[in-house]
């Protein structure tokens, strides 16, 4: 019974343990599914998640269809390689095997030893292939090419072959553009690249990318060859083999003009020329003495020589002003908030000439080397006490707040207020209204008819009240254009029948025209 006890006992504290294991186990599935769970919502709740997983599955499909067909060529080929050694060893031990039963079937001495040859015979075949294949494994394999029976060299893969073909096409396509577009078409027709490749043991060095386009140039029959193209102003000219002579030949040109003792001086030519070296079609090559005798027989005169002289100079940059109004200040009066201070900039410019006379300046750089400080300033607005007066509800303000003095009022012979200014001084609107007439002066001095007003406004201000401001040098409002106190309408000139810059102001009522002293009682005759 105690036996049975203690065995009962151990057994029950391994299934306690069992069963916690177990708990556990599913407390960490139920977790992981849990956390699961929640990563797939919160995918869910991404944009497009949807078809993110659709391409994600695609991905991985594509990437193990590859692994599987990778691993099944290699597979294939190693049983190939495989079958191949089994064979060759087949061929080579059937001759041993079919004598080792007629040497094994004889009696005595000579059975042991036709047995002992066979085996030896065996080793030395094993031998020979062995050497055979390291032979043949360590022979270097590359692909011969071939065009038009003719061997161009040996590569190591034919993406080679292929780029350096479309790099031959690139280079002759190229050349027959640049012919065309001077309109010019080459004789030769566009050649066919046509050029095989073998695998073969070689010897010899694998040709470089440029040596194999190299060689196909050459097995096009010189459709192209290595020339210099000459550009003038940027418009193909000719072609030719000869472009260090023609180099040579042009820097001769330029030396006669040039000052080495000047490092602001340059020569060159005044059209602008350019030599390129590149492949080019045969048949629009050129000798050098036949393109300089088009370079100078031309009537643009290519070959001309231009100086260029470089200098470089300092000048102002002019501030800007900034002008705010204020009722602070009396009208007219401006006050410098801030005083303004020119720029500096730096300009280098190129003075081309031709025999000594100036063609052309060319601005090369414009530099910015201090920046020019805004003039602030405050421009007053407000009207001394005199220069405002009333008639009957209507406010009125004197017309022209920077006059100089009043030379004379309404009186007999005279229709309105004579207020003598400074010419350009700005006349205000005496009160807000609608501009009735805006009459140009003709040029032609009268007296007596409107033309003796020069250039004129009317305003009227409603309720019977008009306006009239004469002599001006040019107004700047229009018939039919409302305008308010104070807004300005003309500058103060000597037009019409005038002896003297000044405005002539009118002024009516209901009842007809009356003197502005009327409403301007205290207006000093000389403003000081």
């Amino acid at each position: 019974m105690m036996k049975t006890s203690t065995y009962s006992r151990r057994q029950a504290r391994a299934d306690d343990r069992r069963c916690q294991r177990i708990v556990k186990r599913w407390r960490r599935d139920l977790a992981r599914a849990e956390r699961r769970q929640r990563a797939a919502l919160r995918l869910r709740a991404l944009p497009h998640w949807h078809e993110l997983g659709q391409f994600l599955y695609v991905i991985g499909f594509l990437v193990e269809y590859e692994l599987l067909r990778a691993g099944r060529g290699l597979l294939r080929f190693a049983a190939l390689i495989l079958r191949g050694v089994v064979d060759v060893l087949a061929a080579l031990l059937q001759p041993l095997g079919e004598a080792l039963p007629a040497a094994s079937a004889a009696p005595g001495r000579r059975g042991r030893a036709a047995r002992i040859i066979g085996a030896a015979a065996a080793a030395v075949c094993a031998a020979v292939f062995l050497l055979l294949v390291r032979a043949a494994l360590g022979r270097r394999y590359l692909l011969r090419v071939e065009m038009n029976g003719q061997v161009l060299g040996y590569i190591t893969n034919e993406q080679m072959l292929d780029t350096a073909r479309a790099a031959v096409y690139e280079r002759m396509d190229n050349a027959r553009a640049v012919l065309e577009a001077a309109g010019q078409t080459p004789q030769d027709e566009e050649a066919v690249l046509s050029p095989t490749y073998t695998l073969a043991a070689a010897d010899e060095p694998a040709m470089t990318q440029t040596e194999l386009v190299n060689a196909l140039l050459r097995a096009t029959g010189g459709a192209l060859q290595e020339a210099t193209a000459v550009y003038v102003d940027g418009a193909l000219w000719s072609v030719t083999n000869e472009g260090d002579h023609l180099r040579s030949f042009l820097q001769s040109l330029l030396a006669p003009y040039a000052d080495v003792y000047d490092p602001d001086q340059r020569v060159e030519f005044l059209h602008s020329l350019e030599l390129t070296d590149g492949l080019y079609y045969s048949d629009s090559v050129l000798p050098a003495e036949e393109v300089v005798q088009r370079l100078i027989g031309d009537e643009t005169q290519p070959l001309q020589v231009c100086t260029i002289e470089r200098s470089t100079y300092t000048e102002d940059i002019p501030y800007p002003s900034v002008s705010e109004e204020s009722a602070a200040y009396e009208y007219g009066e401006t006050i410098v908030l801030q005083a303004g201070q020119n720029g500096l900039r730096e300009i280098t410019q190129d003075t081309v000439a031709v025999d000594g006379v100036a063609r052309e300046v060319r601005t090369i750089s414009v530099q910015t080397l201090r920046e020019p400080v805004t003039e602030q300033l405050v421009t007053g607005t407000q009207l001394k006490d005199y220069m405002r007066g009333e008639r009957n509800g209507v406010s009125f303000i004197w017309p022209v707040p920077q006059y100089n003095h009043v030379s004379r009022w309404m009186g007999s012979g005279h229709k309105g207020a004579d207020i003598a200014a400074t010419q350009g001084t700005p006349i205000l609107a005496s009160a807000a209204g609608t501009v009735t007439t805006a009459y140009r002066w003709n040029g032609i001095r009268t007296q007596g008819d409107r033309n003796s007003y020069g250039n004129y406004v009317v305003i009227d201000h409603g309720g019977g009240y008009r306006t009239l401001y004469g002599h001006m040098t040019h107004f700047v409002v229009n018939v039919g254009d409302y305008v308010e106190q104070g807004q300005v309408i003309g500058y103060v000139g000597n037009t019409g029948y005038s002896f003297g810059a000044h405005c002539h102001f009118e002024m009516y009522d209901p009842n007809g025209r009356f003197s502005a002293r009327a409403i301007f009682p205290n207006v000093p005759r000389y403003n000081r």
